[in-house]
């Protein structure tokens, strides 16, 4: 087994009506699902941390932004990082 330390920093996203923007992140592996704080604005700072376990290299952890909404939320984005393409260090 080993730790994924991952962060989630910040973003900055361009047009119209990025001013209403209330958006947060959800970080996806193997069947653990997190999540930021929702931040208002066109550049959300969200500064988290998180920590997963890791059973199986061959996975991926799957970003995806969503823009929360009243009835529904929206997502803005997806992002899908194989974890054979993050540096690691053995201790």
């Amino acid at each position: 087994m080993s730790l994924l330390s991952v962060t989630v920093k910040k973003a900055r996203y361009v047009g119209i009506q990025a001013t209403q923007f209330n958006t947060y992140v959800t970080l996806k592996l193997q069947n653990v699902k997190s999540t930021t704080v929702t931040v208002k604005g066109p550049t959300p700072c969200w500064e988290q941390d998180f920590l997963f376990e890791i059973n199986d290299i061959n996975l991926g952890l799957l970003v995806e932004v969503w823009n929360k909404g009243v009835i529904w939320d929206r997502a803005l984005g997806y992002h899908y990082l194989p974890l054979t393409s993050v540096a690691y260090n053995e201790v």
